[in-house]
């Protein structure tokens, strides 16, 4: 199911993530600039017209700035409260064509599809014949973007052209090549800039190319993060140790490259950290460098209190990673209460409440205190202008108590409270997949339950896209392993049928309407 874990911003492997910028000294603060910025008090959305956008962009010139996102996300609602209401940022953005793409928006899926979009949030720029300058994951430092977007703006040169020459003629690439492909957000590629190349390859090419120092270690924490550092990951020896090791530690001296990677380094540092590492000794150390140089980066920010939650998630997982079978110490325990509670009280609009709260119920939780975590949980729901995202957390709560009832009333819930098509399908999946688990044998709730998730592609004309697509085909993997453990297989002959009712409206193209009609099919 999805839980507050799965929403957290950063993992290479998946969503809701977030890293970029290549390795320079950073930019001044969005904040700073705006001091010398011209005042604008919004950016010019165009919601969801994307044809349009690119008709205005074959006549003006500009480039089409596309924003994916989704009013629930985190890391969205950050990008609102901070990036989006900077003055210098909102300036850069009039010499874009801005389209702000709702994931719930009508044919927002069929185009986060065309656009190859993997996750809330991204930001695509596209010249006007719609070839990809670059795309950036949204989650990053705020400076950072603002610096990668002005970057691109009068670039004309497609990003994939620019790998093509890098690949074969590393040297004939100019530095601010360099900086795009540096910039780029490989963790919301899908390899759609890599194709059928083994990315991880790919980035060790551009590491061992690359002509700037900073630029070669980013590409080398990239390889790393795309491919070495997962639980299946074999051991590395002991030239694969001390490579790391020395990797890790030279970025961790550098302040500037600590806040131009500092998602990678607060998400996958304590991976990195283990694979550098050849003793407990070694892990202390590295681990300590690692949180010292994220507590550096993180005391220039703007939203000092949200970043410094984000350190004692990494410290929590350092710990663990360190002492498997040992509770968190009384320190550290407070510690993280300390942060909650001070991320909590500075985050005081919507956005910013929404772009906090999941992160601190995060590190209650992994400080072994539910209790909190559920009562900060249940608070929100009276605060929050989407209390249906945090009821599946609550629900993992109720769960993990024994409390099954309770578990499958909050997926209910949530479901029932979820707005917009594409979510509701998410959601509906998340109530689905809730009750195969934990009430099994209630064939005729299942049997319901998952109707009325298929009749949500009623309302989604050309629906079966993207995210809708691949929890439709996730459901469908959960019922046929119900189904064959407890006599389910007319059950799914009848919800197939229902399905092919709506194949036709949901899913017209030929690709899309051929995954439809296989639903549950073997």
């Amino acid at each position: 199911m999805l839980t507050m874990r799965a929403a957290l911003p950063f993992t290479l492997l998946a969503l809701c993530a977030a890293l970029a910028a290549c390795q320079q000294a950073p930019s001044a603060s969005p904040v700073a600039s705006a001091q010398a910025a011209p005042v604008a008090e919004e950016i010019a959305w165009r919601h969801g017209d994307v044809e349009d956008a690119f008709a205005d962009a074959q006549q003006s010139g500009k480039p089409v700035l596309l924003y994916w996102g989704a009013v629930w996300c985190p890391p969205c609602n950050k990008l609102k409260a901070t990036l989006f209401r900077d003055p210098a940022f909102i300036a850069l953005t009039r010499q874009y064509v801005p389209v702000y793409l709702d994931g719930d928006s009508e044919g927002a899926q069929a185009l986060g599809e065309q656009f190859g979009v993997r996750g809330y949030p991204t930001l695509i720029v596209l010249d006007p014949q719609r070839h990809e300058i670059t795309r950036l994951a949204g989650g990053n430092d705020s400076a950072e973007l603002t610096r990668a977007l002005r970057l691109a703006v009068n670039r004309r040169t497609a990003v994939a052209d620019v790998l093509r020459v890098a690949v074969v003629s590393p040297q004939r690439v100019s530095e601010d090549d360099w900086r795009v492909l540096g910039d780029y957000g490989w963790e919301v590629d899908a390899s759609r800039l890599a194709g059928q190349r083994d990315p991880v390859a790919l980035l060790r090419q551009l590491a061992a190319s690359a002509p700037d120092p900073a630029l070669q270690r980013r590409f080398g924490l990239l390889a790393l993060g795309a491919g070495s550092t997962g639980k299946d990951a074999p051991s590395p020896d002991a030239a694969e140790r001390e490579a790391t090791r020395a990797l890790l530690t030279t970025v961790l001296a550098a302040p500037a490259e600590v806040r131009a990677n500092r998602d990678l380094l607060g998400y996958q540092g304590p991976a990195l950290v283990a694979r550098a590492a050849a003793t407990p000794v070694e892990a202390q150390q590295l681990g300590s460098q690692l949180l010292a140089a994220l507590e550096r980066a993180d005391a220039s920010q703007d939203n000092a209190a949200d970043a410094r939650l984000s350190s004692v998630i990494t410290e929590l997982t350092l710990f663990k990673q360190q002492h498997p079978d040992t509770a968190v110490p009384p320190a550290l325990q407070e510690k993280a209460h300390e942060r909650v509670a001070a991320a909590d009280a500075a985050a005081k609009t919507p956005h910013e409440r929404q772009a906090t709260i999941s992160s601190a119920v995060y590190v209650l939780r992994e400080a072994g205190d539910d209790a909190a975590a559920e009562t900060l949980l249940r608070a929100e729901l009276e605060r929050s202008q989407t209390p249906y995202y945090y009821m599946p957390e609550l629900a993992e709560l109720a769960e993990a108590r024994g409390d099954k009832t309770a578990a499958v009333d909050w997926l209910r819930k949530a479901y029932e409270g979820a707005q917009g098509p594409a979510t509701r399908v998410q959601w509906g999946v998340l109530y689905v997949e809730g009750l195969v688990r934990l009430t099994p044998d209630d064939g005729q709730a299942i049997e319901q339950a998952t109707a009325q998730v298929i009749a949500e592609l009623d309302a989604q004309p050309a629906g079966y896209h993207q995210r809708t697509r691949q929890r439709f085909e996730r459901l469908a993997t959960t019922l046929q392993a119900w189904g064959r453990a407890h006599h389910g297989a007319q059950t799914l002959v009848r919800l197939q049928a229902r399905m092919g009712e709506s194949c036709a409206k949901a899913a017209p193209g030929a690709d899309a309407g051929a995954a439809c009609s296989r639903w549950l099919k073997s």
